[in-house]
């Protein structure tokens, strides 16, 4: 038998919320956290950058790497954002349509640089500003000094994480001089 309060339709919960983390190993664990905090900013975003521009997170990624290193190639793209090749090539392939970015011949091969066009880099300057904002929202309530503290936190924990990163990739044979694939 289920009583009344049982009956009433509940609120929809957060897919992502506090709490979510496990047993407190999780709780303790740097690392975990972090993820954590990126999984929110993230989710954030998938949601915001649609509503505002009509493209994804993603999308609005791509078009940001373009529009700060253009002439990369899509094999340059994938390997710089950590993704699949193909992947990149079908968004690049979305934005080259929508007239956002522009495939130029590289040297008479196949290869090709991908750039922003004129309309890309309009689209851009607005979507800076909201990443700005976005960033002064998930840091509004720290001290300058926090910020500084902050700053050199991530410099260490960064610096660390490479140094992890090169052992691993020591380890299983990976190319060391092969660019990094920090997003």
């Amino acid at each position: 038998m289920t009583s009344d309060r049982d009956a009433r339709p509940r609120a929809p919960q957060p897919r992502l919320s506090r709490g979510d983390e496990a047993g407190p190993l999780s709780r303790q664990l740097a690392h975990v956290r972090l993820v954590r905090l990126v999984r929110f900013i993230r989710r954030g975003s998938d949601l915001l950058y649609p509503r505002v521009s009509g493209l994804s997170d993603f999308e609005w990624r791509l078009l940001s790497r373009a529009c700060e290193t253009p002439g990369l190639s899509i094999n340059e793209l994938g390997y710089a954002m950590d993704l699949a090749v193909a992947q990149v090539s079908r968004a690049v392939k979305r934005l080259v349509l929508a007239g956002l970015l522009r495939r130029d011949p590289v040297g008479g091969g196949p290869g090709v640089a991908i750039s922003p066009t004129p309309l890309g880099r309009t689209v851009y300057a607005p979507l800076v500003e909201l990443a700005i904002q976005g960033d002064r929202e998930l840091l509004a309530g720290l001290t300058e000094a926090e910020l500084k503290t902050l700053d050199r936190i991530m410099e260490v924990m960064t610096e660390n994480a490479l140094a992890r990163l090169a052992r691993e990739q020591a380890v299983q044979g990976e190319d060391a001089g092969a660019p990094s694939r920090d997003g």
